[in-house]
């Protein structure tokens, strides 16, 4: 019996880690960044697609993947279905092919990342560890045989632009070692290395013109004055702390968070002292990311949790690099490193645990599914929903919708599934535009008209005005509320439902 488990144990492993992560996948209610790439792909035409993407500051990949399953009508738990498969890829090729020892890699797996954020919260982010475990596998052959190698670090660019600075740092990498071998190669290894370069740079650009402009879209963007003084100091020891104190591992407990700091700055001068180079370059990834977070979309548990897949990149190919090395290394001190290895993989695996066990179970993750769900057993066919500038939070109800109800802005000019995020569509709401509703209701008297707002401290355009206005027209009998989500959730966001009386 013990020689089976033993011969048969990455597979036990691997079938507890699937049916536990697709277990935590049927309790999860998606929201709106989930909502708005299953909605762009399952409406728009690739020209549109490619069009919407300077507004979104994505890359196409994720959508792509997501497009035959929304376009055929699969439903929209799909998407979750995906991002897990995905991430059961991964952990596999890490049970079977990473070069660690069993128990490590069983850890790794099953901290929070893979556990729980990758695997059922279904972004592009499930593509991330995909990546860098393709990346590792094909760096050993890297000279031989460059091309996959060369595509794994194509593949991780189309993730998110949170990952540029690691794609930037791996392809210096190895055109440096290209330089420095060159001349010992054939001629025939030289010629594919050059079409593999010159493949990659074509699916760069490919890959880049997207989001060309998407910077413009951004208006919250100030980079002359996000860098200026003291902020940009920020960027290179107050984010990354924060990101590894608190976010990867959840935790804002300054005594637990200075412990971890901790042991992470024992770690990095234990590794620096037998692998520099590679410090270094971790170093400069995580910056990039801290770059972005600071400059452009603030930091996440996702986002932040990518910073563990940048080090298990490098602490992966360190161990082809480790016959070369003939530095020998102080036991007790490898055996202090072993022991913070192991408690940094345990606690995020304990703090994960916890925020599954004590929020996504037992909350909802969001109340858009609350909504959709009242909106179906009591709105009547054709009915119209307006909404004002949160489109972002209005178009999460949307997926779950089963029934003919459309929903438009309420400058009523157009009506929407994704939320468009033009400047017209972010503005806030005016009076007027609720007035000119009246002439519009008189000539489609059949139509039942609502409005659905949707309130919370996690919401980013939470418009004073547009409230002031819902009070006003309320105390006029012109509003009517009909339904409220008041049940606690993840995102702590609250939809209310409103009818006209016209």
């Amino acid at each position: 019996m013990k020689k089976w488990l033993d011969n048969h144990k990455e597979i036990i492993v691997f079938f507890i880690y699937s049916c536990i992560t697709f277990s935590l996948l049927l309790f999860h209610e998606n929201w709106r960044d989930e909502a708005q790439a299953w909605l762009i792909a399952r409406d728009c035409s690739i020209p549109e697609l490619i069009a919407e993407m300077k507004y979104e500051g994505h890359f196409l990949l994720w959508y792509l993947i997501l497009m035959p399953f929304a376009k055929l009508g699969f439903p929209y738990e799909s998407t979750n279905v995906i991002s897990w498969f995905i991430c059961c890829i991964s952990t596999w090729l890490i049970l079977t092919k990473a070069p660690f020892r069993f128990s490590r890699k069983v850890l790794l797996i099953f901290t929070f990342p893979l556990l729980y954020l990758f695997p059922v919260v279904s972004r592009c982010y499930c593509l991330i560890p995909l990546a860098t475990v393709l990346m590792s596998i094909f760096y050993k052959y890297r000279m031989e045989k460059p091309l996959r190698y060369l595509l794994s670090i194509v593949l991780l660019l189309n993730t998110h632009v949170i990952m540029a600075g690691m794609v930037g740092v791996v392809m210096l990498d190895y055109f440096f070692e290209l330089t420095q071998r060159w001349e010992t190669f054939s001629r025939e290894a030289k010629r594919e290395h050059l079409i593999s370069i010159g493949l990659t740079i074509i699916l760069f650009l490919i890959s880049i013109y997207p989001l060309f402009g998407s910077l413009n879209t951004n208006k919250d963007l100030d980079i002359i004055n996000n860098i200026k003084g003291w902020k940009s100091f920020n960027v290179f020891f107050s984010y990354p702390a924060m990101l590894l104190g608190e976010y990867i591992f959840l935790n804002s407990n300054v005594l637990i968070k200075n412990a971890i700091l901790l042991i992470i700055i024992f770690l990095f001068l234990f590794e620096i002292k037998s692998c520099p180079f590679d410090c270094f370059k971790i170093w400069l990834c995580i910056t990039w990311q801290c770059l972005i977070y600071y400059l452009i979309f603030g930091p996440s548990f996702q986002k932040a949790s990518t910073i563990i897949f940048i080090v298990l990149y490098f602490q992966w190919i360190s161990s082809y690099k480790i016959l070369l090395n003939t530095r020998k290394t102080n036991a007790i001190l490898k055996r202090i490193k072993d022991l913070c290895v192991l408690s940094l993989l345990m606690l995020n695996i304990l703090s994960g645990c916890i925020y599954i066990l004590f929020f996504e179970l037992p909350m909802n993750y969001s109340n858009a599914f609350a909504v959709a769900d009242f909106i179906n057993n009591n709105l009547p066919v054709n009915s119209l929903i307006l909404s004002g500038p949160k489109l972002d939070f209005t178009s999460s109800v949307i997926p779950y919708i089963n029934k003919n109800i459309r929903f438009s802005h309420i400058s009523g000019k157009h009506f929407f599934t994704y939320a468009i995020r033009n400047e017209e569509n972010n503005a806030d709401v005016s009076y007027e535009e609720f007035s000119n509703l009246r002439s519009y209701f008189k000539k489609n008297k059949e139509l039942k008209l609502y409005y659905i707002y949707c309130l919370g401290k996690e919401v980013i355009f939470d418009g004073i005005e547009e409230r002031k206005i819902i009070e006003q027209l309320k105390n006029e009998g012109v509003l009517k509320e009909i339904y409220c989500t008041n049940d606690k959730s993840i995102q702590s966001e609250d939809y209310v439902l409103y009818e006209f009386k016209l």
